[in-house]
């Protein structure tokens, strides 16, 4: 029950979201049908909006579709500057993925920008769209759960051993995933009433972290930065995925661990309602394996030869710097406390 409350969360906040911005999914769904056809150079009367989203970070999307034969397509207009940093963001990163000539296999499972630009001042972007349904409503069965992690998995990591390179830590690399992220925890902590306490873990982690990372050699290569199962598209019968979409947060050149933790940790989180600092938590003091409930083995390839302290560190690391200063977390005291503050107190 804890599982379905907070898988709930979420979808109440966009159901909120989609009557708060009433005026703004009108508008899209008037401007949609005219951006798919100059997307496809046909005309607007053959192309309809069958529903209009808000999301909780500020983007309108429009489903619309042929009113005869025809594709579908989703129209998606932001309304924060965030927003539009996010959307560009995504459309670069899936340019990138789209031509690269190791990727052969994954473009069936990509969105493709068909069109992007301003309409009105506004910037909008087409895209082509993916069969399947988020999944994050499917780990709440247990019977889709454990095949829907299966193929989710073997899809990242395909994406992973295609890009991937093999490289010496330097300093660059852990100023990088290190520093960043504990840099904006030292503003964070500055005016927290245990301000000393946890100005003194920042510090302790940044030793830690740098005499565990520099000079070790890892597999680097690409990854979608926010692999939970909401953005994973899948069959519902099946439970085969079909898509993977919001690629925004990808990047290059990091630890495939952290889409693989990402995802069972988030199927976890969904499952059974825990924040992801208090899994941090209890993967810290019980490993990976147990809190996860994955083999052995198959957490400590994951891991590629990083210890699991310093490997989930990192993880969360990155996952904070991530979302304490986007729409819906960083305002929220339950989000700070269960992510931030839960795992500064017990490492």
């Amino acid at each position: 029950m804890r599982g379905a409350v907070h898988w709930a969360q979420p979808v109440l906040r966009d159901r909120l979201a989609c009557w708060l911005h009433r005026p703004e999914r009108s508008w899209t769904a008037t401007v949609a049908p005219r951006l798919v056809a100059w997307a496809t150079a046909t005309d607007d009367a053959l192309w309809r909006t069958e529903a209009v989203a808000f999301t909780s970070t500020s983007v309108a999307v429009a489903t619309v579709r042929g009113r005869e034969a025809g594709g579908r397509y989703m129209v998606k207009v932001p309304w924060t500057d965030l927003a539009v940093q996010g959307l560009r963001r995504q459309a670069e990163v899936l340019d990138l993925l789209w031509t690269n000539p190791r990727l052969p296999g994954m473009r069936s499972l990509l969105p493709y920008c068909a069109a992007q630009g301003e309409v009105n001042g506004r910037y909008y972007c087409v895209e082509g769209a993916l069969r399947g349904v988020p999944a994050n409503r499917m780990m709440l069965r247990r019977t889709q759960r454990a095949a829907l992690l299966a193929s989710a998995g073997r899809i990242i990591r395909d994406l992973h051993q295609r890009t991937r390179e093999r490289t010496v830590l330097d300093w660059a690399a852990v100023t990088e995933w290190v520093d960043r992220p504990l840099l904006r925890l030292e503003g964070f902590v500055a005016t927290h009433p245990r301000r000393d306490r946890l100005l003194d873990t920042v510090w302790r982690l940044r030793e830690e972290l740098a005499g565990a990372l520099v000079g070790r050699t890892v597999h680097i290569s690409w990854i979608h930065g926010d692999f939970w199962p909401g953005n994973v598209l899948a069959n519902s019968p099946d439970g085969q995925v079909t898509g993977i979409v919001d690629w925004d947060r990808a990047s290059a050149r990091q630890l495939p661990l952290h889409d693989l933790l990402h995802l069972h940790v988030l199927a976890r989180r969904l499952a059974r309602g825990d924040e992801l600092g208090e899994i941090v938590v209890e993967a810290l003091r019980h490993g990976v394996d147990r809190t996860l409930d994955v083999p052995a083995d198959e957490a400590a390839d994951w891991l590629d030869g990083i210890p699991p302290r310093p490997a989930l560190l990192l993880y969360w690391l990155r996952h904070m710097l991530l979302f304490i200063d986007s729409e819906g977390d960083h305002d929220d005291p339950r989000w700070i406390r269960g992510n931030v503050e839960r795992v500064l107190a017990n490492v």
